[in-house]
């Protein structure tokens, strides 16, 4: 994972990024190494991934489509009156029967259609109403569908459901022409019953749509759920031993409806800046429920990173070195030198090894020295593990050894810290997924549940802070809201829960 020899060579092999102290020799039997002042905290950790959080909505349509039955009459007709046709001497009387309504879902709407039998008489009487000579009545002169088949004409209107920046279902339909399968003109005046029923009956059939999606519009209003959905996604949950996860929502994508002959059902995506912290109670800032905005083409959905940051400080680092090397004899090419203790710190990106060792023997038996050592964090994935890498001698320190004596650079004190300055790290950062896991398993009320599943862990690197180091590890998953929508009716026949 380590991908940054470069940075550590500039960070602890340039005399001034690490120390600033000239070195200093003594005379023989006594080794002096400069002290190595402490550098600033390394590179800002990277920014938190964003996670989209999804949320199914399923309401159901079949009242909606059922109450078209109880708008449109099942029969038309003149009530077996002739009416007068404009200023001609011709009338006509009819009677329409409309089969049951007929429902297919079609590229995201609903296509609704009836088929009109009807039969038709036609007249000839006085223009304008006005009575004429020796014709007492209008006398039939032509008729269709009687005594023959009922002629046919078929209606409809394509339904689609959408919901509107306001949190607000909204249906909309749209009538479509007429379909005629056998015409019926009458007279010698060419009078087409066929496009008179038709546009008339299709004009009851659009009205009758208005009112129906007019009621869906006054009864789709989404915004109380979606603000109690969204303060409920805004709280703080508690994962256990003082740690808490945060997701921050920010905005939210809606996908067009899919409608089938039971439901209207779209995916809302809520894009979310999960965070874990540890401490108090976080206090998110107050955040309004933002308008719907429409899933942006190709955005993926159902994808949740969520970031978990392992915090070692520099006293749990010290106190696990110090427990492996303190009272530690070290072996330098042939001599030996006592560890008495170990300090760890940070000095830029990198983490800093303080080492107050005793020489044993060679011509610096009894002399106490301060050695410092540099590397880079890095998260071993495989040994799920805090690691240092590149771990070497600070230059000042190496000049001093130098010229003290190439052999105190050879043996295992540098093999040997970078070998056991290891951080076990995976069980910690498992509780963590874990918890996160539970906590994102849980009602949120007004009907709404979200379950979260945490999968795959990605190391994302180690870095050097102020106060110690922190791995930061990424597990990847899904979030899912559910919203119960039965209550949900959308005809307006019984009261709003």
């Amino acid at each position: 994972m380590s991908g940054r020899p470069a940075a550590y060579t500039r960070a602890v092999k340039t005399p001034s990024a690490l120390l600033a102290v000239p070195l200093l020799l003594g005379c023989a039997h006594t080794l002096q190494v400069p002290t190595a002042p402490p550098g600033g905290p390394g590179a800002p950790l990277p920014p938190l991934p964003q996670a989209s959080i999804e949320l199914p909505l399923r309401a159901d349509i079949r009242g909606t489509l059922r109450s078209l039955e109880s708008l449109v009459p099942e029969v038309f007709d003149t009530g077996g009156r002739f009416q007068m046709i404009g200023p001609t001497p011709a009338g006509i009387r009819y009677r329409v029967q409309r089969a049951p309504f007929r429902f297919e879902p079609r590229q995201g709407a609903v296509h609704v259609e009836t088929t009109l039998s009807f039969t038709a008489e036609a007249c000839v009487g006085a223009p304008l109403g006005l009575p004429i000579p020796f014709l007492p009545s209008c006398q039939v002169v032509a008729s269709c569908g009687i005594n023959e088949a009922p002629r046919q004409v078929v209606v409809g209107a394509d339904t689609t459901i959408r919901l509107d920046a306001s949190w607000h279902i909204v249906s909309q339909t749209v009538p479509t022409a007429p379909s005629f399968r056998d015409r019926c003109e009458l007279t010698m005046f060419r009078v087409d019953v066929t496009q008179f029923v038709g546009d008339f009956v299709a004009e009851q059939v659009a009205a009758a749509t208005r009112r129906m999606d007019a009621t869906v519009n006054q009864n789709g209003d989404l915004t109380p759920r979606a603000q109690e959905l969204w303060t409920s996604l805004n709280a703080p949950m508690e994962l256990g031993d003082g740690f808490w996860l945060t997701l921050s929502p920010q905005r939210v994508f809606a996908a067009p409806f899919d409608l089938t002959l039971e439901t209207a059902s779209t995916r809302v995506g809520v894009l979310a800046q999960p965070v874990v912290t540890s401490g108090a109670r976080p206090t998110p800032a107050p955040s309004a429920l933002p308008p719907l905005d429409p899933a942006p083409e190709g955005r993926p959905g159902g994808g949740f990173a969520l970031t978990l940051d392992a915090n070692v400080s520099f006293a749990e680092t010290t106190a696990l070195v110090a427990q492996e090397f303190r009272g530690r004899v070290m072996e330098l090419d042939g001599h030996h030198a006592l560890v008495r203790e170990v300090r760890v710190r940070g000095s830029g990106a990198a983490l800093l090894f303080e080492l107050d060792v005793t020489f044993q023997d060679g011509p610096f038996d009894g002399t106490p020295a301060t050695l410092f050592l540099a590397g880079l964090p890095d998260y071993d994935a495989a040994r799920e593990a805090l690691v240092v890498r590149d771990l070497d001698y600070t230059l000042d320190t190496r000049n001093t050894l130098l010229q003290a004596g190439e052999w105190l650079l050879r043996g295992s004190l540098r093999e040997g810290l970078a070998r056991r300055a290891v951080f076990p790290l995976g069980d910690r950062i498992r509780r963590l997924r874990d918890s996160a896991q539970r906590a994102l398993t849980r009602p949120l009320g007004g009907g709404s549940e979200m379950r979260g599943e945490l999968t795959t862990l990605r190391p994302v690197g180690a870095f050097v802070t102020e106060g110690g180091v922190v791995v930061r590890v990424q597990a990847e998953g899904r979030a899912e809201v559910t919203q119960d929508l039965s209550s949900l009716d959308l005809t307006g026949r019984r009261a709003a829960p």
